[in-house]
């Protein structure tokens, strides 16, 4: 991935009703040093992407800062070398929380959000592997259910191309940045904008106990944005 100076992935041993809290399971660069420091803290961006379940972006812009300079114990050479991080949380299983992190010697751009919204599926399918070869069948074919969302996804990144004219990294970076900004984890936000616009249900896994089902104020949520997007193309095009 372009201008990556970290990956890693965590997964928790609980649920977050439980009281969860993910371990690193997988890094390489510095994420070996800025996962752990972060979960060791209880402090970072990657704790807000696992308290709220919503993807986060850091920096957003070029004046903001990745948010990680006050970490104890992590090196000031580490930190010189992250300009920008994203954070996508996931779920391992049917209900136990991963967070994939990706540390960055830049501002995360469109580019870096459509590969990353490429490689967080292949990760999940290659934890499912994983289970699958340790005997945990059940799980690993949770896992592999779960990722229908992701075509719901592509859906929803869809309706937004065809409203605002964007291309696909663009619409995805719109997703990802309404999804932090109204706390509502992404495919929520992805099943409930596919359901409001279609006017019917949006693709679900066979197992009942996988099925994402938006809340009230998730669905008004994505009716406002849908309505925002198709109010910002007829002024464009007017």
């Amino acid at each position: 991935m372009p201008g990556s100076v970290g990956v890693g992935v965590s997964v928790a041993t609980d649920s977050r009703s439980e009281g969860g809290t993910p371990k690193t399971t997988a890094a390489i660069g510095v994420a070996t040093e800025l996962d752990p420091a972060q979960w060791q803290h209880a402090h970072g961006p990657i704790w807000e992407a696992f308290r709220h379940d919503t993807v986060v972006v850091r920096p957003l812009d070029d004046a903001a800062d990745p948010g990680l300079g006050d970490l104890p114990g992590v090196s000031q050479e580490t930190l010189g070398t992250v300009k920008g991080a994203v954070f996508v949380p996931g779920e391992f299983g049917s209900d136990l929380p991963t967070v994939f992190s990706v540390y960055l010697d830049r501002v995360p751009d469109n580019r870096v959000l459509r590969d990353i919204d490429r490689y967080e599926p292949l990760v999940t399918q290659a934890l499912a592997v994983v289970e699958y070869c340790a005997g945990e069948e059940q799980v690993a074919q949770q896992m592999l259910q779960m990722t229908q969302y992701r075509r719901v996804i592509e859906q929803a990144k869809g309706l937004v191309m065809g409203a605002i004219g964007a291309d696909a990294p663009a619409a995805f970076a719109a997703l990802a940045r309404a999804s932090q900004h109204f706390n509502i984890r992404l495919r929520n936000l992805a099943v409930a904008l596919v359901e409001h616009v279609g006017g019917q249900a949006a693709e679900h896994p066979d197992d009942p106990d996988l099925v994402v089902r938006p809340t009230q104020a998730e669905r008004e949520t994505a009716a406002r944005i849908w309505a925002a997007l198709t109010t910002s193309a007829i002024l464009e095009q007017s």
